[in-house]
């Protein structure tokens, strides 16, 4: 079969066209060609990020261990450590800004007085409002710090832990078990003994010494060993009964004693009503301690509270959980220790301006970095195996 042109086929010419089939063949081979080179190209290395004219302003502050200032000005910790392998990982170059607080960070980052901040900064909704974080990098949250030394305690603190909930359920229990037997005692007593009033409440009230009595000196009413068989019974019952009693509040009030002896009388976020704590002003501690109106000793830095709780100026010291336990395993080994759970989770981020290039180029550095196992290098060298 023949092809023809559309002038051909006018000029009634018998001539195949085949420089049309030549030129779809040639444009065939090519996309295809096109199309496996795409599928089997080789992945090209991440190119540098793209950044600001001339050096990135990095602010930090100090905050052991994810940033710690030496004598000489120089910059270690973990956080220090971890831009360092982003920036070396999208060949940035870049200069140190230090700072005081977070909220300088923040502003700094804000309005265009730094391109990017880093230290333990909390990622929150409200400073997502006026920065753009990168993914998070540490998981934190907040904690307590209390004093682990023993000192003695005062009358007040032993008078607060006698009537402490643990212990009125137990004194509860017993005053509850006294009447109910002090009632069996006197419907017992009442017709037969002389010296157990009938009247109902005169009646209690003498059944009541004689369940006191048969605790304190084993002795059954006005008899050390009543003849009727039946009370006999009864009496040896409430007296092993009482024994028994008595050593469990014992033990009870010992228990409880030694505990907030130790601890201070706090053991989780739900002991710091009452208490004198202190946190950094402008926090996301501050913030949860102001929205459960607890109040608290504001200190522009967490260096200046160690001291206050130290001195017994405070009794708790609420802030974020790997801040504290860094110190609790360091300067404060055998003065305080961290107590309690982790009540409230936070992560930690770079804080970047709104829209910045940068965003996307780091978070593909932390991720790499993850996969590579350098980050866990720089998390065991600073934390150890505590996850």
């Amino acid at each position: 079969m023949k092809h023809w042109t559309v002038l051909e086929a006018a000029k009634g010419r018998s001539r195949p066209c085949y420089g049309w089939y030549g030129l779809f063949i040639i444009l065939s081979v090519a996309v295809l060609v096109f199309s496996l080179g795409l599928g089997t190209a080789v992945v090209p290395a991440r190119s540098p990020a793209p950044q600001p004219a001339g050096k990135l302003r990095v602010v930090t502050k100090p905050l052991m261990p994810f940033v710690i200032v030496g004598e000489d000005g120089s910059l270690t910790g973990f956080s220090i450590d971890l831009w360092q392998a982003i920036a070396a990982d999208l060949a940035l170059d870049y200069e140190w800004i230090q700072v005081e607080t977070v909220t300088e960070q923040l502003q700094a980052v804000q309005y265009d007085q730094a391109d990017v901040a880093i230290s333990g900064i909390s990622m929150t909704p409200e400073r997502e409002q006026i920065v753009d974080f990168t993914h998070h990098y540490f998981n934190a949250g907040l904690r307590i710090l209390a004093s682990s030394q023993v000192g003695d305690p005062s009358a007040l603190s032993q008078v607060t832990n006698f009537l402490s909930p643990g212990m009125l359920h137990v004194l509860g229990i017993g005053l509850l078990t006294l009447v109910v037997m002090a009632h069996i005692i006197w419907l017992v007593e009442r017709g037969s003994s002389g010296a157990m009033p009938k009247a109902y409440v005169p009646g209690i009230w003498e059944a009541l010494w004689w369940s006191l009595t048969a605790i304190a000196r084993h002795q059954y009413g006005d008899k050390e060993k009543p003849r009727n068989v039946f009370k006999r019974l009864l009496g040896m019952f409430w007296i092993v009964l009482g024994i028994i009693l008595i050593a469990q509040f014992t033990a009870g009030i010992t228990a409880s004693l030694t505990v907030k002896h130790l601890t201070g009388n706090i053991g989780g976020p739900e002991d710091l009503n009452g208490k004198h704590i202190a946190t950094v002003a402008r926090t996301t501690a501050a913030d949860y301690l102001e929205e459960n109106d607890l109040p608290y000793t504001p200190v522009t830095d967490i260096e200046e509270a160690y001291p206050l709780l130290i001195q017994g100026q405070v009794d708790a010291i609420v802030y974020d959980s790997p801040v504290l336990i860094y110190y609790a395993q360091n300067r404060g080994k055998g003065r305080v220790e961290v107590v309690g759970p982790i009540f409230k989770e936070e992560s930690y981020g770079i804080a970047l301006p709104i829209g910045s290039t940068l965003r996307k180029p780091i978070n593909g550095a932390i991720l790499d970095l993850k996969r590579k196992g350098k980050y866990d290098e720089l998390y065991e060298k600073w934390f150890g195996n505590q996850r």
